[in-house]
């Protein structure tokens, strides 16, 4: 008893809510942007690659194409259609296109015939089916501002470039000034040198002319030390023979000890 009390409990809460049934078709549901809906088909930028008629499943994509006038090696699409009959909305070929010349729009409700003939469409209609979604009508003016700016933004990118070079180009002839100028700076330093050993040289004469002005007080001195030693010896042996001539014992006496020694 209790579960169905639960269970009434349940239903009764909905009564509440408000209503969310929508009144077809003169109220419609606004289906999101990623929803599977009609092709659309955009045949200036079909390449006739196959692709799209390859990777479907059900094979309801059929097309043919033709050289260009203009180039003969490019092709362009003479006939693209679609058999909804079989169509499962798989999105197959939508993801394998190159160039996004098909396109899966958010529209659901533009297939509603009472004759299954009427499912077959062509690439006319096809191009005439208004994109939802996230693939909107492009408006001419937005495209117009959009190829000013990337005009401008390529002039932009142009000029970044010319004045980088610019500036490369400055800086490479300043480095080669640079370089110039230090392969002349050896040789100047090579003439410094030179000066520099000459004042090395002379600067030997100098000392050398110290050491002479050094020596000569020393041979001056070794010079008196000679002349003082003659006189000593001649100053010792007068003395020596005044003694003798005074007292010849003691001489005599001093020559005999001398032998004795001997």
């Amino acid at each position: 008893m209790f579960r169905l009390l639960k269970g009434f409990g349940v239903t009764l809460n909905y009564f509440r809510k408000k209503n969310i049934t929508i009144q077809y078709p003169e109220e419609k549901v606004v289906m999101p942007e990623r929803f599977r809906g009609i092709h659309r088909f955009f045949p200036e930028k079909c390449i006739v690659c196959n692709l799209c008629v390859q990777a479907c499943p059900t094979d309801v994509i059929t097309l043919t194409g033709k050289k260009s006038e203009e180039n003969p090696k490019k092709k362009i699409i003479d006939t693209y259609n679609i058999d909804f009959q079989g169509c499962i909305l798989c999105d197959f070929c939508t993801e394998v296109c190159p160039t996004e010349a098909i396109v899966m729009t958010a529209r659901y409700d533009n297939l509603s015939e009472f004759n299954r003939s009427a499912h077959f469409k062509d690439i006319h209609w096809l191009t005439d089916n208004h994109v939802y979604g996230n693939y909107t009508e492009p408006d001419p003016e937005e495209e117009a501002k959009k190829a000013a700016k990337e005009k401008e933004a390529a002039e932009k990118k142009k000029k970044a470039a010319a004045e980088k070079k610019e500036k490369e180009a400055v800086t490479a002839g300043a480095k080669a000034e640079d370089k110039t100028a230090d392969a002349e700076k050896p040789k100047s330093e090579s003439a410094k040198p030179d000066t520099a050993k000459t004042a090395d040289t002379a600067e030997p004469k100098a000392d050398t002319a110290k050491t002479a002005d050094t020596e000569k007080p020393i041979a001056e001195a070794k010079k008196e030390d000679v002349e003082e030693k003659p006189s000593d010896k001649t100053g010792k042996s007068e003395e020596t023979e005044k003694q003798s001539k005074e007292n010849p014992e003691k001489t005599d006496d001093a020559t005999k000890g001398r032998g004795d020694d001997k």
